[in-house]
């Protein structure tokens, strides 16, 4: 298991935790002066440069209970009060949108986008506080330098490790299963098929390549398959890019247009796999 998960799992929950937040305190009619004050408390504990140090060390990915403690401890640094029962729900929510986004990430590198989108979604919700924008910054300026050292295999392994931890979560949420992204059991709905990422290491399947004993290709052979028509062409965007970045997931899907996002889903699910 990768020593380099904790980061992700923090700063993606965190950045759900924000959109969620910001999502009530709209439906509740708080006033918009109260509102960004909550959002802002809650996003500079979330990046203090303290915490945010600790968080980037090499560790072993938490337990769910301690994970819960952190958000818990986060959630209440503000003015803001969240009954045993709502925080419950809050943190239901926020382990299903990342665990959405992790199990459709076509590529493990893909995790960076997410991690980015979050980021810099969260900075545009706080961004009238100079001083939460500046811990916002330092954070993403932290997890590009860490991405940018991160081979593919040890992003394999982060996956993995995330994937672990999400294993057995398997809540239902109404706005997942309206948009035809979780099914009634509490799966997740894979799309089938998909781009090829920005990565020539990376190419789509039915090539068979032989090697002889000098490591030289002998010769070659292609074989067919069920999905072959739905590898779509490679991606050109740059992860580290906000403006060429070709992923949507970590963005704040609570804002988007619903009817348009279920229809999408529905079309692009025919005919789906589910996972854990």
């Amino acid at each position: 298991m990768s020593l380099l998960s904790m980061p992700f799992l923090v700063t993606n929950l965190g950045g759900e935790m924000i959109f969620i937040l910001e999502q009530r305190l709209h439906a509740q009619n708080i006033p918009k002066e109260k509102s960004n004050k909550v959002l802002q408390d809650v996003s500079r504990a979330m990046f203090s440069q303290k915490f945010i140090n600790e968080l980037t060390k090499p560790q072993e990915i938490y337990s769910s209970s301690a994970t819960r403690e952190i958000f818990d401890r986060l959630a209440h640094s503000s003015i803001m009060r969240l009954s045993e029962s709502s925080m419950d729900k809050l943190y239901d929510l926020m382990t299903m949108g990342f665990k959405y986004q992790l199990v459709t990430c076509t590529h493990p590198r893909e995790l960076i986008e997410v991690t980015l989108n979050h980021l810099e979604s969260i900075r545009a919700s706080v961004e009238s506080n100079a001083q939460t924008v500046e811990l916002v910054d330092g954070a993403i300026a932290q997890v590009v330098k860490l991405c940018s050292e991160i081979s593919n295999s040890e992003f394999a392994q982060i996956r993995q490790s995330l994937a672990k931890f999400f294993q057995v979560k398997r809540i239902k949420v109404s706005l997942f299963l309206q948009d035809g992204i979780q099914s009634a059991d509490g799966t997740i709905v894979i799309p089938k098929g998909g781009p090829l990422v920005n990565d020539e290491t990376v190419e789509a399947p039915g090539t068979i390549r032989y090697y002889d004993d000098s490591g030289a290709v002998s010769s070659t052979e292609t074989f067919s398959y069920a999905l072959a028509d739905c590898v779509g062409a490679r991606l050109t965007g740059d992860p580290f890019d906000k403006n060429t970045r070709d992923s949507k997931l970590g963005k704040n899907i609570y804002t988007v247009d619903r009817t348009k996002k279920r229809e999408a889903a529905k079309a692009a699910a025919k005919p789906a796999a589910s996972t854990a």
